[in-house]
């Protein structure tokens, strides 16, 4: 179950169409936790969807997005990064096993207290998100072609 719903929080960061939303739409839970945490955040979209609801922002310079649930718990957040910022190991890998492919994009996000990277890696033919943990451990989260 923890699986598909980070698989599906990973496929709304990854290559998927921002939905803004009515800000009416967003529980008063959600909105006081959301500023309890990010006061500082400024041009927020939100996105209500059955699963989540998300907020992306920017604070502190940086575009991040922020997934509630409808409590208003927060689920995780996530961040573009640089590919140079995952671990020295992990980068060697993906270059090394994926020479023919262009990375596309790299994500940081944290989920219940743990740090993750995705890797969009793409060719011609092929596209594939890889997850990279903390240690440098690379592996396919994702395939599409």
């Amino acid at each position: 179950m923890k699986k598909i719903f980070l698989t599906t929080l990973i496929a709304a960061m990854i290559g998927s169409q921002v939905f803004a939303s009515d800000v009416t739409k967003v529980s008063y839970r959600v909105l006081a936790a959301f500023e309890s945490q990010f006061a500082d955040a400024s041009d927020v979209n939100w996105t209500v969807t059955e699963e989540y609801i998300k907020a992306r922002f920017i604070i502190e310079g940086e575009q991040v997005e922020a997934f509630f649930n409808a409590s208003g718990d927060v689920i995780g957040t996530s961040r573009k990064t640089d590919l140079k910022r995952l671990p020295l190991n992990a980068i060697q890998k993906i270059r090394k096993n994926y020479s023919k492919y262009k990375v596309t994009e790299t994500i940081e996000f944290e989920f219940n207290g743990e740090r993750k990277y995705f890797v969009s890696v793409e060719n011609d033919t092929d596209r594939k998100i890889l997850e990279v943990s903390l240690y440098g451990e690379v592996s396919i989260f994702d395939k599409r072609k």
